[in-house]
């Protein structure tokens, strides 16, 4: 189901972690990588959690949209986990102080609420995209958040909502109906939570519906596999997609990272934009080398939990658009006061910034119900 966008997470870890072997390692220790497949489900998420254990792995790289499936044996085990916490709210919760995630843990409500930066919502209203309809996975709470907020926010950016969906499936390709409601509704955009495949699809929809109008933001689809083949370049053309990152190769932290990946993956070619799921995992695995750098010379899991969280400037060396910090686990006070974003536009078949200015959308959190 969400193959279109994690198929490749492995090489993307394993490039990461090759790339600092060939520098000599970890104090002067090289990495191993374990590879198990989560099959897209919370129930293969925790048997793969399962196996790594019975492996006795020191820690674990989980880039997945159903960490939430295997995350308790782990922190069970003291094991330290990195990755991003899009798929669910276990990363900012007690007692899951082992989980690490490289940007801040916005889909974790505390107290009852959610704290999301409501840069999705300033944008839309900077490119005139006032009337906006929402879609979600109905099985992911951060999916489902990451559209609220958009209303949330509706009085701070002059956006009205003008249709929902909460209860998409998983990696759905069928939006016949709900384009239609777009349509009857005088929507003037469209925002998809998304993988890869779902934005594809509703993006050919919108096509196929005539609706020229609609402006078109997805959550993920900037990499090279939307410029795979003329349909899907037709049916992204004149679409924006939010990224925490846009790849200039002149800008050096990303020359590194590209660099990396051409060398260490052979089906990255030079020149490519990695998709969600290998700039992923790449950063998530240089997460588990800092870990590991500041667990000191004879690391245990302890100390790499124990040292990681003191960390209050995490930019993976540069490529991440504003700094993380892993300090004040379990409280509101992980959410930073401004949290920045990227964007950019398909235009005939070439990705362009879209972001005012050229540069990130920075915006403070929104406080709102996580029941909402």
């Amino acid at each position: 189901m969400s193959s279109s966008n994690f198929a490749d997470g492995p090489q993307g870890a394993l490039a990461r972690f090759n790339a600092e072997n060939a520098a000599g390692g970890v104090d002067g220790r090289k990495i191993q990588m374990i590879t198990v497949d989560d099959t897209s489900t919370p129930a293969g998420n925790l048997a793969a959690a399962q196996r790594l254990i019975a492996d006795g792995v020191f820690a674990v790289v989980d880039y997945s949209a159903f960490t939430y499936g295997g995350y308790k044996v782990l922190q069970k085990a003291g094991i330290p986990v990195t990755g991003w916490s899009f798929d669910g709210p276990e990363w900012g919760i007690q007692p899951n102080s082992n989980m690490f995630s490289y940007l801040p843990p916005i889909s974790t409500a505390w107290g009852g609420y959610y704290y999301y930066p409501n840069y999705t919502g300033m944008f839309l209203k900077a490119i005139g995209a006032d009337k906006p309809a929402g879609f979600a996975y109905g099985i992911s709470p951060s999916s489902k958040a990451s559209i609220q907020v958009i209303y949330e926010g509706a009085s701070q950016s002059g956006i009205s909502n003008c249709y929902a969906n909460y209860s998409v499936p998983f990696g759905g390709v069928d939006f016949t109906a709900d384009v239609l409601s777009v349509k009857n509704a005088g929507c003037n955009a469209v925002v998809g939570s998304f993988v890869d495949a779902s934005d594809e699809a509703m993006a050919t929809e919108i096509s196929q519906a005539g609706l020229t109008n609609v402006k078109r933001l997805w959550y993920t689809g900037y990499d090279s596999t939307s410029l795979g083949s003329q349909a899907i370049k037709q049916a992204f053309n004149g679409s924006y997609f939010e990224t925490n990152l846009i790849f200039y190769p002149s800008t050096p932290p990303i020359a590194t990272m590209l660099s990396n990946l051409s060398t260490y993956d052979s089906s990255f070619k030079t020149g490519g934009i990695p998709d969600f799921g290998l700039q992923g995992s790449y950063i998530a695995a240089d997460l588990m080398i800092k870990g590991l750098e500041v667990a000191g010379n004879n690391p245990t899991r302890q100390t790499f939990i124990s040292n990681l969280r003191q960390v209050t400037d995490y930019t993976a060396g540069g490529i991440l658009p504003s700094p993380t910090s892993f300090a004040y686990f379990g409280t509101p006070q992980m959410i930073p006061q401004s949290n920045c974003q990227q964007f950019v536009e398909m235009v005939n078949g070439t990705f362009v910034n879209a972001s005012p200015g050229g540069k990130p959308i920075c915006a403070p959190p929104i406080k709102f119900p996580a029941s909402s």
